[in-house]
């Protein structure tokens, strides 16, 4: 019975995310939920930097913005989180590792991000050294790395490679950010190509909106325009003028299945608060 309950939660949770049923298998919690956010404390810290970098754009050194993720979203990447690492399938890995893996000479990336080891065709493992998470970036479906060890086509820096004071500096301008508030961060950043099943509601990976809904196509909306995600403690406010929606990103966040647990909506005048226990997170659309 167990594994039957296994199964069905599987390919529930993959109708939502768009994972392959053994992707979708691989991320099932205990008690057979989608488990899209039970996973080690290192991995609910490493994803909500991982927000940071991606929700904040443009080349302000003294933010997160510096970290020059926010084009990621120029890529269909299907996150994929396990209780131990978090898997982002793409058809383009060598494409999307760039954005993230620092190397000499760059742009900066995710701060503290090491290259462990390349295999097969573009499966890259890497290792967060501050928080020893695990984020694997592959165009394997099931999300497995397979393939002998290769070289990369860049020079990032490996896992031998220290921080560097810049990193260090960038590291210690984040703000505190507190465990409800990294559950919060972390969340949206797992959802980012998460889709209702019924047609109620998408994330579209930030940049289109996959029911092509009408009433709700709006060519004034581009990927990455204008996101700032900024706060501090258990307040945060996310702005942004591409796709999703604010009520889309919300019902995925508060969804009976694979919403956060213990997420709330809250509703304003002229905007939309996400809550987890002492958290705050506002959604603000600059269309709104």
């Amino acid at each position: 019975m167990p594994e039957s309950q296994r199964k069905i939660a599987a390919r529930t949770r993959a109708l939502y995310t768009g994972e392959a049923y053994e992707a979708a298998r691989a991320g099932i919690a205990r008690d057979h939920s989608a488990g899209l956010d039970v996973c080690l404390p290192e991995q609910r810290e490493f994803r909500a930097l991982l927000a940071l970098g991606f929700f904040n754009q443009g080349v302000d050194y003294s933010t997160p913005a510096g970290w020059h993720m926010s084009t990621l979203s120029a890529y269909t990447i299907t996150a994929s989180p396990r209780f131990e690492r978090l898997v982002l399938i793409t058809d383009v890995p060598d494409n999307v590792a760039p954005y993230l893996l620092p190397r000499p000479n760059s742009l900066s990336r995710l701060p503290g991000l090491r290259l462990e080891e390349r295999r097969g065709n573009g499966t890259h493992i890497a290792r967060h050294l501050p928080t020893n998470a695990q984020l694997v970036i592959t165009r394997n479906p099931t999300g497995r790395p397979t393939g002998a060890r290769n070289n990369p086509y860049r020079d990032f820096f490996t896992t031998s490679t220290p921080l560097s004071p810049d990193e260090r500096e960038q590291l210690a301008r984040v703000p505190d950010i507190s465990k409800d508030a990294q559950r919060l961060l972390a969340g949206v950043f797992c959802r980012i190509s998460v889709t209702d099943p019924g047609g109620k509601w998408a994330i579209g990976n930030w940049f289109y909106d996959p029911l092509d809904r009408p009433g709700r196509l709006d060519s004034a909306r581009q990927y990455g325009g204008g996101r700032k995600l900024h706060g501090s403690g258990n307040d945060w406010e996310l702005l942004w003028n591409s796709y999703p929606y604010p009520d889309d990103l919300a019902a995925a966040m508060t969804d009976p299945i694979v919403g956060v647990p213990g997420a709330k909506v809250l509703s304003s005048s002229n905007h939309l608060v996400i809550t987890l226990g002492s958290a705050t997170l506002s959604l603000r659309s600059r269309h709104t």
